[in-house]
């Protein structure tokens, strides 16, 4: 079946008007698919919608290109997981609908856009958008409070007709417009389906670099794509890795005479044995400012509890913290703990836990800290290891002046 004459000439466009576009745009098979809404990407190939297609003009055909084509360069494709599709679907938007405006391309209108989700990965959104769907399932029939300034978000409850001051490109609306449109998502991700998914993710990486290279030697790369390549092709490691590696590390061991390697004694040998002392205490503090997501709370307590019975330390001892300590949990070795939600609210400060610590003669093996890295510093080093668990990317969190610092993006 051939190309869509209009996709094949904006293609085209983007190969001679946007380099880094086009060149992308060339690695996907172009399949026609009624079935599907207006199009969708799979890292593969990119399917599309007639009729949704001829509902568009010419500079939107282009846009929507660009747009889908970012979800894969974002590696969007690659790291849905078990994510509530509609939603990441949604998050995926809010992070590439920028990234094609900057460019000076143009998107349908409705598109989805909210100021607040500007510069932040796909991951971080479908956090906040987890998390504030469940804070007004929490509040029925109350809609959300808009801060001042703040573009409202256009997710899938917008009703149409319903009053909004920005259209879908950020435009305010005129007096005369009575109405806007209805959200309108650009295009759908899909999850890569191949076996070689780890090949794929790999060479679209390079893909990414080779398109970005020659778009700035055209002085054709937005300032805004080029901080989007470098997070794109940032190398991801697994957090809980590091986790259980920096608990570990703070663990005693050592070879000791006191308790002889058995596996030599019929032989003669008298060889030492590793020797692993219990461990002080594990402590871990969490964020309660409300600026770690619930979902992300979950995942880390789950952690904190694997932790626990890995290495079964004195006492597992978990804080929660926003400019003071609002709840303090403390399991015994040999407990099976139940590891309550968080409490708290209001601002960011991480000196409290350490000075709770110093007052109540707390010994900590380590301590770790899940935050989002707003927040003051205690002003002197601690004496035990400490590991700060960043919500934020490294390449945007604050540093800390002391101790190790992981990324936590779930």
């Amino acid at each position: 079946m051939s190309i869509d004459p209009r996709i094949s000439k904006q293609r085209t466009a983007l190969v001679l008007s946007q380099p880094f576009f086009g060149a992308l745009a060339l690695r996907l098979k172009v399949v026609e698919d009624p079935s599907c809404e207006t199009l969708w990407v799979d890292g593969e190939s990119l399917g599309y919608n007639p009729e949704y297609l001829a509902s568009l003009n010419d500079l939107e055909v282009r846009g929507v290109i660009a747009h889908d084509v970012l979800h894969v360069a974002n590696g969007h494709c690659w790291r849905m997981g078990a994510r509530d599709p509609k939603r990441w679907n949604e998050a995926c938007d809010y992070a590439v609908n920028p990234l094609v405006l900057d460019a000076g391309l143009l998107l349908p209108k409705g598109a989805l856009l909210d100021v607040r989700f500007t510069g932040k990965s796909a991951e971080e959104i479908y956090g906040r958008l987890t998390e504030e769907a469940r804070q007004k399932a929490k509040r029925p029939g109350k809609q959300p409070e808009m801060q001042p300034g703040k573009q409202p978000a256009r997710g899938p409850d917008k009703q149409p007709g319903e009053p909004d001051q920005n259209d879908g490109q950020g435009q305010s609306s005129g007096p005369a417009e009575q109405s806007t449109p209805v959200p309108n998502p650009c295009g759908e991700v899909r999850p890569y389906q191949g076996e070689d998914k780890p090949t794929k993710e790999a060479e679209w990486k390079v893909a990414v670099i080779q398109a970005a290279k020659a778009a700035q030697m055209h002085g054709k790369l937005p300032g805004s794509l080029q901080a989007m390549v470098g997070e794109a092709v940032r190398p991801v490691v697994d957090w809980r890795a590091v986790l259980q590696r920096f608990a570990q590390q703070a663990s005693p061991s050592d070879y000791s005479f006191s308790m002889p390697n058995r596996r030599y004694l019929h032989l003669g040998f008298y060889l030492p044995s590793l020797h692993m002392p219990a461990i002080a205490d594990a402590v871990f503090v969490r964020d309660s400012s409300g600026s770690v997501t619930a979902e992300t709370q979950a995942q880390f307590n789950a952690e904190i509890l694997s932790t626990f019975y890995s290495l079964q330390p004195a006492r597992l001892i978990v804080m929660d913290c926003d400019t003071r300590v609002t709840q303090v949990q403390i399991f015994e070795r040999g407990d099976s703990p139940e590891i309550l939600p968080v409490r708290g609210g209001g601002g960011t400060a991480f000196v409290a836990p350490f000075e709770k610590i110093l007052a109540e003669g707390i010994n900590p093996a380590f301590l770790v800290y899940l935050t989002d890295m707003h927040g003051r510093f205690p002003a002197s080093v601690p004496y035990f290891p400490v590991l700060w668990a960043s919500t934020t990317p490294l390449t945007r969190a604050k540093k800390a002046p002391f101790g190790e610092t992981m990324e936590v993006i779930c």
